[in-house]
């Protein structure tokens, strides 16, 4: 019988619900404001704007995605934790939403190329915001980024040290061009 009974409160719930939303045809009812005035503060926050930061970080990711609290860098791109140790923005690009991999090598590997590739499939504009040269011997030609230890060991996975690094360098680390 107390099964019963449970199931006729919920029906009878149920019923409620749906006359209380049949009579209130306007959600906005519920609230001590009106649809208008909800409209009229979107139309406002749309004129402001807001920040746009379109950079993007040598490890691949959004500056937004960068926080800095007590010294200490921290990257969250998406649910994954970037290890990124400094910040340092090298493109400015229209979405940065496509620039969320993650790094699994050198070169075309890396979490930076795999979103620039995401970005011209897209049609997305994207700017330099850096000189085209070499971190390691600093000569002005092509290069490739490149995850490294501390020590300048490179390695296939993102340790929060990246590098821009040129053939010639990248090949007297043991990498060869790509």
């Amino acid at each position: 019988m107390e099964a019963l009974d449970k199931s006729n409160v919920k029906s009878e719930n149920r019923v409620l619900r749906k006359e209380v939303l049949m009579a209130e045809s306007n959600a906005f009812d519920f609230f001590d404001f009106t649809e208008e005035e909800a409209e009229e503060m979107a139309k406002e926050i749309s004129a402001e704007g807001y920040d746009r930061d379109g950079r993007i970080c040598m490890c691949g990711h959004p500056m937004k995605r960068h926080n800095e609290y007590s010294g200490i860098m921290s990257c969250s791109p998406t649910r994954l934790v970037c290890p990124c140790k400094k910040s340092r923005p090298v493109l400015d690009v229209s979405d940065t939403r496509v620039f969320l991999r993650k790094t699994r090598g050198p070169g075309s590997l890396h979490a930076l190329a795999q979103g620039l590739l995401a970005a011209g499939k897209a049609g997305h504009k994207v700017e330099w915001l850096i000189e085209h040269k070499c971190d390691k011997c600093g000569v002005e030609s092509k290069v490739s980024p490149v995850a490294v230890t501390q020590h300048g060991v490179v390695v296939d996975e993102a340790t929060g040290y990246d590098a821009l690094l040129c053939v010639k360098c990248r090949e007297g680390m043991g990498i060869r061009g790509e």
